[in-house]
């Protein structure tokens, strides 16, 4: 008993399964579906059709007059007595058969007529009704003959006879040597039969009936397409925020998905173009406000030595000292921007190679020794033991670490320590560069990789900066599939940047 519930059970889990996946097949595509709601609303119609067959019967009902039983018990009475009258082989006998039906005839009123000739056509007996005395024979045969092949009497298969006519069998026979033809004919009695036809109304409701449910059960897709035509009509019309309602999983659930993302694409890449633009317009418009600077001061010294406005050899010296630094500064704003440009062009490429980390770490910082001590500065760093080799551009990534030492140099606070540490962590290199500095705010650590930003003079007495250091820098890691980032704990602000082994 348990193994019979548990084949139960399996047959229950099977069956669900299959109709499971039947549906989802049928859910993903739209062919399947109208292909099925084709065959559902084609055979409810037949049904509902076959339904109310019955209700719509009696209305063309009508008789029909059929002589065709009648004639075929003349026909078969005609052979059972000219059998019976071949058995006993004897005229007499089928003399008396004919009287008896005579007789019966006569009881019932019925017209029959029975004739009995010889070979020439001599009516030898006969009915009391008939009045012929010769009968043409041939004429007799051609007529039988001709009745009997279009209306054959086969059982099973009879033909219905509906005009009243005379009818008239012929039956050859040959009693003690001698050949007779026994003839019966009469006008058959008819029997009239009800007949009744469905007509074109249960088909036309049927026709009806599945236009309208086909109809009903499309209109949720058709509804889907309207919409789906709207929504891509929205988006053409430039609303890119638009989203069309998603519905079902079929073709058409695929197609809103694609054009949804579509559409998303676009407005992401009009954003971008619109952001690429005001880039453009704001590094225009700080390029020429960072340039105009230097170049106004440089300007205005050099007015005042070509015009001799100062009193001393100190003092001009002074001054042309001055139009030399802003030169300088001007120079390296120049070539920031420069290397900025380059890095963001599409096309900027890296020359791969492999490079010891520990090793070009130590040599960057020995030479900003001097630099640090100048300011008071000191480097410690964290390596391990091993050394740590990766697919670097190096020329490009120098200017990375050499950008965060310097900024670490010019704006240490504190005791002045600037620490370095290097570190594996799964596939990544970890470098950070630390040092003790003024508060950040988390809008400030945000801002600072962006373009030609300085944080609050009060910070620091170094003005010469153009903006673009770590601007440069955060190009140069992600270009090698890294990335680079600022945070401020514990008054020290940090320059963490993850690297991959190999790109």
């Amino acid at each position: 008993m348990k193994r019979i519930f548990r084949l139960f059970f399996k047959l229950v889990g099977l069956i669900t399964h299959i109709g499971e996946k039947i549906k989802n097949n049928i859910q993903r595509s739209i062919r399947i579906q109208l292909f099925t709601t084709f065959i559902l609303c084609a055979l409810g119609s037949f049904l509902v059709s076959r339904a109310v067959l019955p209700l719509f019967e009696n209305i063309n009902e009508g008789a029909i007059v059929d002589y065709s039983f009648s004639m075929r018990v003349m026909y078969f009475q005609a052979h059972d007595i000219a059998e019976l009258a071949i058995q006993e082989n004897s005229v007499d006998s089928l003399r008396q058969s004919i009287d008896q039906e005579n007789e019966k005839m006569e009881s019932h009123q019925n017209s029959l007529k029975m004739i009995v000739t010889d070979e020439g056509g001599e009516v030898l007996y006969k009915t009391k009704h008939v009045k012929v005395e010769h009968i043409d024979l041939h004429e007799e045969i051609r007529n039988a003959m001709n009745f009997t092949i279009n209306q054959p009497f086969e059982e099973g298969s009879p033909k219905m006879v509906t005009s009243r006519e005379e009818f008239s069998t012929l039956v050859p026979l040959t009693l003690q040597d001698k050949k007779y033809y026994f003839i019966v004919s009469g006008l058959p009695q008819g029997e009239a039969i009800t007949s009744t036809s469905e007509g074109p109304i249960p088909f036309f409701i049927g026709v009806i009936l599945f236009i309208l449910s086909f109809f009903y059960i499309t209109k949720r897709k058709m509804t889907q397409i309207e919409s789906l035509a709207e929504g891509v009509m929205e988006i053409a019309k430039g609303n890119l925020a638009y989203r069309i309602e998603k519905k079902g999983q079929d073709e058409i659930a695929l197609l809103t998905d694609n054009i949804n993302q579509m559409a998303e694409e676009i407005m992401t890449s009009i954003e971008m173009e619109r952001k690429v633009e005001q880039q453009k317009n704001d590094l225009i418009t700080n390029v020429s406000h960072d340039l105009r600077t230097p170049l106004t001061s440089i300007m205005g010294y050099l007015r005042l030595l070509r015009e001799e406005k100062y009193e001393t050899k100190e003092q001009y010296d002074e001054y042309l000292k001055i139009a030399f630094s802003k030169s300088e500064q001007l120079k390296n704003l120049i070539d920031d921007l420069f290397d900025y440009t380059k890095l963001m062009n599409d096309k900027n490429t890296l020359v791969r190679q492999q490079v010891c980390l520990n090793e070009l770490l130590d040599q960057l910082m020995e030479e900003l020794v001097p630099l640090a001590e100048q300011k008071q500065r000191l480097f410690i760093k964290h390596f391990p033991e091993h050394r740590i080799f990766v697919a670097l551009d190096s020329e490009k990534i120098v200017r990375v670490f050499d950008n965060l030492l310097i900024n670490a140099i010019n704006y240490s606070a504190g005791d002045g320590k600037i620490l370095v540490s290097l570190e594996e962590q799964d596939d990544l290199i970890r470098i950070c560069v630390a040092n003790e500095s003024d508060a950040f705010t988390a809008e400030e650590l945000d801002s600072l990789f962006e373009r030609f930003y300085k944080k609050d003079q009060s910070r620091t007495n170094v003005t010469e900066g153009s903006g673009l250091g770590l601007a440069i820098a955060k190009s140069i890691v992600e270009l090698h599939g890294g990335t680079i980032h600022a945070k401020y704990k514990n008054e020290t602000l940090y320059f963490i940047i993850s690297l991959p082994f190999t790109a």
